[in-house]
């Protein structure tokens, strides 16, 4: 491609500025917070995490305890060869199992080692990609399990966290010694896990749930005796509790309960996981490769993480509820949701709405809702519906409150809203649509590149645009990129109809039919960043030979201030240009 010959001597100057700066500097600083999303297991499946391994530009760093899943180990390969540092720790003492995969890392240059004789087992189960975000789970990537074992993972960005992971991997594929930091949420074997699940435990002053493979750990069976004695309502889920008679024995003569599963062919309890005084401000989750057991906690290299975020903890507790359910476990008590009646609004009015329920199941009641009104959101504690609604419409809509304890109770109602008297001005909403202001002055577009200062707005002949002079083009250089033109608009609330539209020219020197490496995806944002919805991603397979129309249907985002963006990313040195012309976001 032209256009790599045409930046290559001021690129190769710019790196080598960057790499003796990085090796003075340091890495950038991140941000200290993070966010973190659940994946249940079996219900959500496994294809998260392929996703997530497919993600990575840079580096794949995986230490697993059972790696036998041979789309994970292609995955793993592909990404190698497009050029991403990929690192593969796997436990040593389990080669019947991990040793068809070893032998395929290795061979496809994937960097693989067995773990230390350090510790007993290396039972970690832990991926990060980029040094950016880590996937911490109780699950092994054993495809013979997965349709029928509960398990859990978190996907954690948060920048301490993934920092500590990384620096522990480095040791442990190195096989030299290190004390973990803990990061934000970080629980360690054999460091610190004992100490943290016990302060959990005994820190809890409403309930605890607990699920767990094993369970014979005397200090945290104690501490769990102990809860149920000074009044926390104590339940656990484990597997095979036959096997843990003395234990289970104990938990329920102090007042807990104890139910379980013990069919080797059926459902399988494999996850590792506490949730604490559910439905109050002190909730707590853990979630990791940490069993109840010695070994595990005091021997093995394990690891898991204790946080507080909303989303993760209802998503345990309501698999736990299920689990508990399914294994004979009883709730007393109900939730009865008063019906509101039909409802009706305006576009662009602020309205309300107060939801009751009636509970006797003793918990804390949490509320959701969905097919709320665009513009609409419910409280999770109150369950008072409020927002200004920006589209027209009769939305069907259903409240469920959930208690803290399991019961939960529905209804559901027809909420209409009229268009209202605002009315919409036909226009095209985009400015400098067709990039014509140039390089100098792409405003409103807001350009980025990780080649800058050279600009993705573009003149070149190489390139030619749609109409006029000036395009943009995204990617196609000779190293990984990431490109990005993005522009904020508000789309009027009177509007019916919003209609985004653009001229795309794919150009590749890639030659496979099959595989996806360079991508460009289009995806609208809030005003906080947060991605409303991806409307498409295309790739080096939609290579063409000229432009192509797309168009895409934005009227469900009347009365919202979006940015529409477009990022292209080129993992490896082959190249692939996405070049966008004349725009249009048509509303009337």
């Amino acid at each position: 491609m032209p256009r790599y010959v045409i930046r290559s001597a001021l690129l190769t100057a710019l790196t080598c500025l960057l790499t003796a700066a990085g090796g003075l500097l340091g890495a950038p600083a991140q941000a200290a917070s993070g966010t973190y999303s659940l994946l249940i297991l079996p219900d959500q499946g496994e294809s998260s995490i392929d996703n997530f391994i497919n993600s990575a530009t840079s580096s794949i760093d995986m230490t697993m305890y059972e790696l036998n899943d041979t789309t994970v180990v292609n995955d793993l390969i592909a990404r190698e060869k497009a050029g991403v540092d990929v690192r593969v720790i796997l436990d040593g003492a389990n080669t019947a199992t991990n040793s068809s995969a070893y032998s395929a890392l290795k061979a496809g240059g994937v960097g693989v080692t067995y773990s230390s004789t350090a510790f007993v087992y290396t039972h970690q189960k832990t991926i990060t990609v980029d040094n950016g975000e880590s996937f911490i789970s109780t699950g092994n990537l054993t495809p013979e399990y997965y349709s029928t074992s509960r398990d859990f993972g978190v996907f954690d960005t948060n920048a301490s966290d993934v920092a500590a992971i990384v620096a522990v991997f480095n040791a442990d594929y190195a096989k030299t010694s290190i004390t973990p930091s803990d990061g934000a949420d970080l629980v360690w074997s054999p460091t610190d896990s004992q100490t943290r699940l016990l302060s959990l435990i005994n820190g809890a002053q409403h309930s605890l749930d607990i699920e767990e493979e094993e369970f014979s750990d005397t200090a945290l069976v104690n501490a769990v005796v102990a809860a149920a004695k000074r009044g926390v309502t104590v339940r656990v889920v484990l597997e095979t509790p036959s096997s843990y008679s003395s234990e289970v024995s104990e938990v329920e003569a102090a007042g807990g309960t104890v139910v379980g599963y013990s069919d080797p062919t059926g459902f399988y309890i494999h996850a590792k996981a506490i949730v604490a005084d559910y439905g109050t401000s002190a909730a707590k989750v853990f979630i990791g490769s940490e069993n109840f057991s010695d070994n595990s906690l005091n021997d093995n290299r394990e690891l898991g993480l204790i946080i507080s975020d909303p989303g993760v903890i209802s998503g345990v507790e309501s698999a736990f509820v299920s689990d508990y359910k399914g294994a004979g476990g009883t709730v007393s008590g109900g939730v009865t949701v008063t019906n509101p009646g039909s409802q009706t609004g305006t576009v662009g009015t602020a309205t309300s709405l107060a939801v009751s329920a009636t509970d006797t199941a003793g918990g804390t009641l949490s509320y959701t809702a969905t097919g709320l009104p665009a513009g609409l959101s419910i409280s999770p504690t109150t369950g008072l519906i409020s927002g200004t609604p920006t589209t027209a419409g009769t939305s069907d809509v259903t409240v469920t409150a959930t208690d803290s304890t399991g019961p939960s109770g529905s209804t559901s109602f027809t909420w209409t809203v009229k268009s209202g008297g605002s009315g919409c001005t036909s226009a095209q909403l985009l400015g400098n649509p067709g990039f014509e202001n140039g390089s100098a002055s792409p405003a409103p577009w807001t350009v980025t590149s990780t080649h800058t200062p050279v600009s993705v707005i573009s003149d070149s002949s190489d390139e030619p645009p749609h109409s006029g002079k000036w395009d943009a083009w995204l990617n196609g250089w000779d190293t990984p990129s990431t490109d990005t033109v993005s522009q904020t608009v508000t789309i009027p609330s009177g509007c019916t109809s919003a209609q985004l539209s653009f001229w795309l020219h794919v150009d590749t020197v890639e030659t496979t039919t099959t595989t996806v490496y360079e991508t460009l995806t289009v995806q609208l944002l809030n005003s906080s960043g947060s991605v409303l919805s991806t409307l498409h991603t295309y790739s080096n397979l939609d290579h063409n030979t000229g432009y192509t129309q797309h168009s895409f249907n934005l009227s469900s985002y009347a009365g919202q201030t979006v940015t529409l963006k477009f990022t292209g990313k080129q993992p490896g040195d082959y190249t692939t240009s996405f070049v966008l012309d004349d725009t249009a976001l048509n509303v009337s």
